[in-house]
């Protein structure tokens, strides 16, 4: 169930982009968030009644941390060049999608699991995959352009 909600989670960071009013963040988050990652900057707030997202620049590099409400780190994504795949990733990926061409790809570190994300598309579909190190793949959304 929590991968399920890790994936929904991860698909709200491909699919939109945070509009959200400025959001009142709860103090155990807030601590959660500055212990790991005390010298982020730029940090902006989201907040659902089942996670909170910070989106923030941490070591020159753009990141988003997700915690529940009650401050439990769910897991952080960044992005990613195909490049850093781990090669049996990179390998699968390139079987099963050739002619694709890679549009973004994200690492999710979560407390539970470790995944990637590509957003990949051709000229006739758009696809995000979700692959593991081991290259195990499998189709994480599928749309017809």
């Amino acid at each position: 169930m929590k991968k399920l909600f890790v994936s929904a989670l991860l698909a709200l960071f491909l699919v939109s982009s945070a509009f959200a009013n400025p959001t009142k963040v709860g103090h155990t988050v807030l601590r959660s968030f500055s212990t790991e990652f005390n010298d982020a900057s730029d940090v902006t707030w989201t907040a659902t009644a089942d996670y909170v997202k910070a989106n923030f620049l941490f070591e020159d590099q753009r990141m988003e941390a997700f915690y529940t409400p009650t401050g439990e780190k769910i897991g952080v994504s960044r992005g990613i060049s195909i490049d850093e795949l781990p090669l049996k990733a990179k390998r699968t990926f390139a079987k099963k999608y050739e002619g694709y061409t890679v549009k973004q790809s994200i690492l999710f570190e979560g407390v539970e699991e470790n995944a990637y994300f590509i957003d990949a598309e051709n000229d006739s579909e758009k696809v995000i995959v979700k692959v593991y190190d081991n290259g195990t793949l499998s189709v994480y959304k599928k749309t017809k352009k």
